[in-house]
């Protein structure tokens, strides 16, 4: 159960920071609408410029990569404690 949750995890962090490229893709392929019929790459384009700022999409992207990575084991983190005995 452990590794599918890691799986799924890991899926959805790498669709998200590739999201977020897209949309920074997308966005520095957006010009100003003009008179003429945009063509179907412009409306799409524009559309992908319009999503949240993709700065948030990498940034959940990687978050959730690093969780997926603890979860499968792959980063392992422990704390201990230890009192003074005299």
């Amino acid at each position: 159960m452990r590794s599918i949750v890691a799986a799924i995890m890991a899926i959805l962090g790498t669709v998200l920071v590739l999201s977020g490229a897209g949309a920074f893709w997308a966005s520095a392929l957006h010009r100003p609408e003009s008179a003429d019929e945009a063509s179907r790459l412009d409306q799409t384009a524009g559309t992908l410029a319009r999503l949240p700022r993709p700065e948030r999409l990498i940034l959940w992207g990687v978050v959730l990569l690093g969780l997926s990575a603890v979860a499968a084991g792959a980063i392992s983190v422990s704390a201990t404690a230890t009192a003074g005995n005299r």
